[in-house]
C-alpha cells in the first residue's frame, strides 16, 4: 500500500509543502496581511484622534464672550479666583473702582467721650405725678376770690384762694366757745372735760385746712378772717386755674393745679429692641432743645411694662433735678442711655451708610489692600430708628472694628453687589 501522495493528490498538504517551500500562496497570504495591518493602524489612529479632540474641547478662537480657558499650575491646581467668596473680600478691577469712587475713613471714637456704649433716644419733659396737686376747699360754700394765677410761684401753706362757707363759721364759733368755757372752768373737776372739748374743736379747724397759727390766734381773741382760707400743700408753680370767683364749691372742688418742678420726670421712648439694656438706676444725660447747650443727667427711676402697639416703645422715666426750672413739661429732649452691658468695650462710630444688613446681620467693607476689600461683621448698638439711624447721622459699632481699620463709608452697596455677582457666578 503506497502511503505517499503527491502536492496535487492533496489539496492541504500541498498548500502546506508551498508554504514552506515559500511559493506564490505565500507571497499572496503576506501581501494581505500587510494590507490589514494598514487598515487597522488607521482606524487606531483615527480613534485616538477623535478622543483627543473631545478632550482639548473647541480652539481657543472659538470661546464664547466672557468664556475663560482653565489653566492649571505647575503642580496641577486651579489658580484662585480674584475674589474667594469663602473670604468675603472683593477685589475691583481699575475700571470699577474708578467708576465706584468709593470713600475710605477710620472709625472715630464716640462723641460722648464715654467707654460705655450708649443708646440714643427721644424724649418729652413731664411732670413727676408724686409732685403734683389739685388745690381746693375742705369745705362747701361760695368762692370768694382767688389770690393766684397760672405761672405764680407759690410757698407752702400760702393763701392761695377764700371761701366763704357756713360750716367754715360754725367750726370757728365751736371753738372760741370751747375756749372761753374752759376759762370758766378752770380748777373744777369739769376742767378736763372742758379741755377735751376745746381739742376737739381745734381739730375740726384743723381738718378744715386752717394753719395752726391762724388758730392760735383765735384763741388769743385776736379777730381772724370770716372767710376760710385755702392754702397751697407745698411749694411749687400754679400750673392752671380751674375755677373762677362767686362760683359755689363742694369740698373738694379742683380750684387750681399745683406743681413742684424742682424735679421733673423725662419719658424716654425706648425701641422694644433695646429695651434689654435699660436699667432702673442706669445713668442718662438729657438735652433739651428749649435749653441751649446746657446738659442734665439723672437717673431711670423706672420702666413701663406696656410697649406701644403702633410705635414699638416703652417708656423709661429719667428723674432729673431741675433746681433753675430750665426744664418745661412738655419740652422735647434727647436722652442718651447707658449700655450697662456693654460697658467698658470701646466706643466707636461710623455713618451709618458704611453699615449694611443681612437679615438680622450687620456688616461693613474693610479696605484691606488695593482696590481689595474685606467683609467684616459688626455688632450696632440699638437706635430708636427703623433704619438704624436719622438720615445722615451715625452708628455706634460696639464690636468687630479699632481705629486702624479703613472702613468704606461711601459705595458700600456696590462691593455688596459685586461680592453678591461673585458668589453666584461661583458658588463653589
Amino acid at each position: 500500500m503506497n502511503h505517499s501522495r503527491s502536492v496535487a493528490e492533496s489539496p492541504q498538504t500541498g498548500a502546506h509543502a508551498e508554504l514552506l517551500r515559500g511559493g506564490p500562496l505565500l507571497t499572496d497570504i503576506r501581501a494581505q496581511g500587510s494590507r490589514h495591518l494598514t487598515s487597522l493602524l488607521v482606524g487606531v489612529i483615527i480613534a485616538v484622534s477623535g478622543v483627543t479632540a473631545c478632550t482639548r474641547g473647541p480652539a481657543s478662537g472659538d470661546r464664547s464672550v466672557g468664556e475663560t480657558a482653565p489653566s492649571t499650575k505647575s503642580n496641577g491646581e486651579r489658580p484662585a479666583p480674584e475674589s474667594p467668596p469663602a473670604t468675603g473680600r472683593v477685589t475691583l478691577s481699575e475700571e470699577a473702582f474708578q467708576t465706584a469712587r468709593l470713600l475710605v475713613e477710620s472709625p472715630r471714637p464716640d462723641a460722648g467721650g464715654s467707654s460705655e456704649a450708649s443708646v440714643d433716644v427721644p424724649a418729652q419733659v413731664e411732670f413727676d405725678p408724686a409732685r403734683v396737686a389739685v388745690v381746693s376747699p375742705r369745705a362747701a360754700g361760695r368762692l370768694e376770690r382767688m389770690l393766684a394765677v397760672p405761672g405764680d410761684r407759690v410757698a407752702r401753706d400760702q393763701v392761695v384762694a377764700e371761701v366763704q362757707s357756713a360750716a367754715f363759721a360754725v367750726a370757728v364759733n365751736d371753738y372760741l366757745q370751747a375756749g372761753r368755757r374752759l376759762q370758766h372752768l378752770v380748777g373744777t373737776p369739769d376742767e378736763a372735760g372742758a379741755k377735751a372739748v376745746l381739742d376737739a374743736a381745734r381739730r375740726r379747724l384743723e381738718l378744715l385746712g386752717v394753719a395752726g397759727g391762724a388758730i392760735d390766734q383765735l384763741a388769743t381773741g385776736v379777730a381772724g378772717s370770716a372767710l376760710m382760707s385755702v392754702t397751697a400743700p407745698f411749694s411749687g408753680s400754679v400750673i392752671e386755674s380751674l375755677s373762677l370767683p362767686g362760683q359755689a364749691v363742694e369740698a373738694g372742688t379742683p380750684l387750681y393745679r399745683l406743681a413742684d418742678l424742682s424735679v421733673v420726670l423725662v419719658a424716654a421712648e425706648v425701641p422694644e429692641r433695646a429695651l434689654q439694656l435699660v436699667r432702673v438706676g442706669d445713668r442718662a444725660v438729657v438735652r433739651a432743645l428749649g435749653t441751649g447747650e446746657v446738659v442734665f443727667t439723672g437717673r431711670v427711676a423706672r420702666v413701663s411694662d406696656v410697649v406701644d402697639p403702633e410705635k414699638r416703645t416703652a417708656k423709661a422715666y429719667v428723674e432729673v433735678a431741675n433746681p433753675a426750672r430750665a426744664l418745661k413739661p412738655g419740652m422735647f429732649a434727647n436722652v442718651r442711655l447707658r449700655d450697662r452691658a456693654a460697658a467698658g468695650a470701646p466706643g466707636l462710630t461710623v455713618p451709618e451708610d458704611a453699615v449694611m444688613a443681612d437679615g438680622t446681620a450687620r456688616y461693613v467693607f474693610v479696605e484691606v489692600g488695593a482696590r481689595t476689600f474685606e467683609r467684616r461683621a459688626v455688632e450696632v448698638a440699638p437706635s430708636p430708628y427703623a433704619g438704624g439711624g436719622p438720615a445722615g447721622g451715625r452708628l455706634t459699632i460696639v464690636s468687630g472694628l479699632s481705629t486702624r481699620d479703613r472702613v468704606v463709608t461711601r459705595g458700600a452697596f456696590t462691593l455688596k453687589s459685586e461680592l453678591a455677582k461673585f458668589m453666584l457666578a461661583d458658588p463653589d
